[in-house]
C-alpha cells in the first residue's frame, strides 16, 4: 500500500513539473529599434517566447504599445492579423526571407545582409533599403 501511495504521488508531481515547465514562456526585457520605410519605433518593452510563438511588445513613451506577435505561419501586429509572406511584402523591401523576423527575434543572422550578433543584442542593417532593427535584451 505505501508503494502505491508513493508511485501516486511521484506520478502526481511529476505530470504536474511537465505541465508547469512544459507550458511556461520566457519574458525577457529588451529594448528595441525597429526601422523600416513603413514602420519606425523604439523604446523598451518585453520579448515573450513561448510554444510555437514569439511575442515582442514595445512601449512607445504615451502611446499604446507596439505588439508583433509571431505564430507558424502568420504574424499579427497590433491585432491585424496576416500570412507571413503577405507581411514581408507589405512591409519589407523584395528580396527578403518568409521567416526574416523569426530569425531576428531568435537572434540569427540572414545570409547577404550586415548583421552582429553578440550574448543579448542582434544588430541588422540594410543601408540600401534604409533598414535598421536592434533587439538588446536588458536583464
Amino acid at each position: 500500500m505505501r508503494i502505491v501511495k508513493k508511485v501516486t504521488l511521484f506520478t502526481l508531481y511529476f505530470t504536474l513539473y511537465i505541465l508547469v515547465a512544459g507550458c511556461s514562456t520566457k519574458t525577457t526585457p529588451i529594448y528595441a529599434v525597429i526601422k523600416t520605410p513603413k514602420f519606425k519605433v523604439a523604446d523598451q518593452g518585453f520579448l515573450e517566447k513561448g510554444f510555437g510563438y514569439k511575442k515582442l511588445i514595445i512601449y512607445k513613451a504615451a502611446n499604446a504599445p507596439v505588439e508583433i506577435t509571431l505564430k507558424n505561419s502568420y504574424i499579427c501586429m497590433n491585432g491585424k492579423c496576416m500570412d507571413k509572406e503577405k507581411f514581408i511584402k507589405e512591409y519589407m523591401p523584395q528580396g527578403y526571407p518568409v521567416d526574416f523576423f523569426d530569425k531576428i527575434l531568435s537572434k540569427e543572422c540572414i545570409d547577404g545582409f550586415y548583421c552582429k550578433k553578440e550574448k543579448k543584442k542582434i544588430l541588422f542593417k540594410d543601408k540600401k533599403n534604409n533598414i535598421l532593427i536592434m533587439i538588446k535584451e536588458l536583464n
